[in-house]
C-alpha cells in the first residue's frame, strides 16, 4: 500500500532522513516507496537518541490512520501515540 503522508509528518520524515544519513552514510530516497519504508523499519529499531527523538516526533505528526499503516509496516504498537492523539 502506498503511504500519503500530511505535509508536517513530510516535514519530520525528511528530518529522519537526514539524522539517520548522518548516522549511517546511506541515502533514503523518501520518493522512492520501498526506501521510505525501509527508512521507516529502521527508525523503529534504532536505539540512537536522536534517531528516537526524532521518530517519535513524526509518530506524532500522523493522522491516527496513518499511525496504524506503520503499526503493520513495522509490527510495532504504539497505544501511547494513539493516546496522545486522540485525547
Amino acid at each position: 500500500m502506498k503511504l500519503i503522508f500530511s505535509q508536517n509528518s513530510i516535514f519530520h520524515l525528511y528530518r529522519l532522513g537526514l539524522v539517520v544519513t548522518g548516522i549511517t552514510q546511506k541515502k533514503y530516497r523518501l520518493r522512492n516507496d520501498e526506501e521510505m519504508k525501509s527508512l521507516i523499519r529502521y527508525c523503529n529499531r534504532s536505539d540512537n537518541t536522536s534517531v528516537c527523538k526524532q521518530y517519535d516526533a513524526f509518530l506524532h505528526s500522523l493522522e491516527p490512520e496513518m499511525l496504524t499503516e506503520i503499526e503493520l509496516l513495522t509490527g510495532s504498537l504504539f497505544e501511547e501515540t494513539k493516546i496522545r492523539l486522540v485525547g
